[in-house]
């Protein structure tokens, strides 16, 4: 900490009253500071108690005094590892001044009552990391002894006082769009922030962007039982990884992958229309034209859920909708689907569907849709009843499309009736945030694979 040309401290004159000093010259590049106080030398006493309260009650529409203090429930950071506003963010403290002897100078040194945060985000996906940019910092308290967290206090000198109403429960950062390395990296993106001393139980909320994408998403971290105290530095590390799938895309049952030995894009987003894809049966990445009606898959499709499979997921698989970010290739994407596993799901069986029907026999069409869908993810304690698809998208005539919005993935099942003038056709299931359904597609569509859960 240092001292700036626009701090000013508070001093007790000997009458009780507190008077704010009128000037500031700055030594040693603000590590001390010398203050003109108004009046005269008698004004003051020695052994005087001195104040500083910063700025930080502006934010509530006070003006500065010695016995209050502002803790701002939003706030900005213009660059990163900038602790020079502390002033404005909550920084207090107080001290005693000694007569040094020279008639008209006093001595003190500044004891800091409140607590410090710095926040030092990392990404360890090496791949993610330079692609994505941390926007907020959002920071809560979710227990009743903390629910003072932020707003306009009383001050004493030695304790930040909470018989106050005016309060926040969280504090709010935004940033300039801070780089994040795979490393915590203090020049990069240091962010300080300034809090009262107690015990809390925190939730902190992380912002980041991928300019490219255009995806801007959330990931959260609980801290409980945390008890700050006044005058320390706490670092608060984050690992902002989110889920990553880096997954694969196959005609129906083809042995290899749509994309393989394809050049990958910098960026894998909707639009992509590679070159070099399979085009004619001989080609591995083909589907597999072999299984005619009533027919199973034999290769990357097999362990797939079956038609029956993927009808019990979407008449009682319970959907939930999830914006949720995750990673694919290097890039931020949102949006998938929780459904309940089949351990989960009463009556569940491969053999037939919900209503007793076993469609791997039938040439009618088993296309189903359920729009009853929960806009937001299962709770956390629920978990892990659910498996998650993320919305991954699909190829269609050689073009990605839907990525983040629709996904598609292959069942086991052929589709049995045969279509004139088009190529021979596989059951799928797929959703977007409006519902999940089952339908059937020709076998040279690029969709996932996915195994039974």
């Amino acid at each position: 900490a240092y001292w700036t040309s626009d701090d000013f401290i508070w001093v007790k004159k000997q009458d009780g009253t507190w008077a704010k000093s009128t000037a500031i010259t700055l030594h040693d590049g603000g590590a001390s500071a010398e203050f003109t106080l108004p009046g005269s030398k008698s004004d003051y006493a020695n052994g005087c108690e001195v104040r500083y309260t910063g700025n930080s009650s502006s934010s509530y529409s006070a003006a500065p005094t010695a016995v209050n203090v502002g803790f701002p429930w939003s706030q900005s950071r213009t660059a990163p590892n900038d602790f020079s506003k502390a002033g404005d963010w909550g920084d207090c403290g107080s001290g005693v001044a000694r007569n040094t002897g020279n008639p008209d100078k006093f001595n003190f040194t500044l004891s800091h009552k409140s607590a410090y945060l710095c926040f030092l985000p990392r990404c360890e996906n090496v791949a993610l990391a330079s692609n994505i940019r941390l926007k907020k910092i959002n920071i809560m308290a979710i227990s009743y002894v903390a629910v003072k967290f932020a707003g306009l206090f009383g001050f004493d000198g030695e304790d930040i006082l909470t018989n106050t109403p005016a309060f926040n429960t969280n504090i709010n950062v935004t940033l300039p769009d801070f780089k994040i390395d795979t490393k915590a990296n203090q020049a990069l993106n240091a962010v300080y922030m300034v809090v009262r001393p107690g015990t809390y139980d925190f939730k902190i909320e992380y912002t980041i962007e991928d300019p490219t994408t255009h995806v801007v998403g959330t990931i959260t971290d609980v801290r409980t039982g945390i008890t700050l105290n006044k005058d320390n530095f706490y670092d608060v590390t984050a690992n902002l990884v989110p889920k990553n799938y880096n997954f694969e895309y196959y005609m129906w049952d083809a042995d290899h992958p749509y994309l393989e030995n394809i050049s990958m894009p910098d960026v894998y987003d909707n639009g992509y229309s590679p070159t070099g894809i399979a085009m004619a049966p001989g080609d591995n990445r083909w589907y597999n034209y072999t299984a005619g009606t009533l027919a199973q898959a034999g290769g990357t499709a097999q362990f797939c859920p079956n038609i029956n499979e993927a009808l019990w997921y979407v008449d009682r698989g319970d959907p939930h909708w999830d914006n949720s970010i995750w990673s694919s290739h290097g890039h931020l994407y949102s949006g998938g689907m929780w459904i309940l596993r089949k351990n989960y799901i009463t009556g569940f069986s491969s053999e037939h569907d919900p209503n007793g029907v076993d469609w791997r026999t039938k040439y009618t069409n088993a296309n189903r849709t359920n729009t009853s869908v929960t806009p937001q993810a299962p709770t956390a304690s629920e978990q892990y009843k659910y498996f998650y698809l993320p919305a991954n998208g699909r190829y269609e005539d050689g073009k990605l499309e839907h990525v983040g919005g629709i996904a598609y993935y292959w069942t086991s099942t052929t589709y049995h009736t045969i279509i004139p003038g088009l190529s021979p056709a596989s059951y799928s299931f797929g959703f977007w945030s409006g519902d999940i359904g089952v339908n059937f597609y020709t076998r040279d569509h690029g969709f996932c694979i996915v195994h039974a859960e």
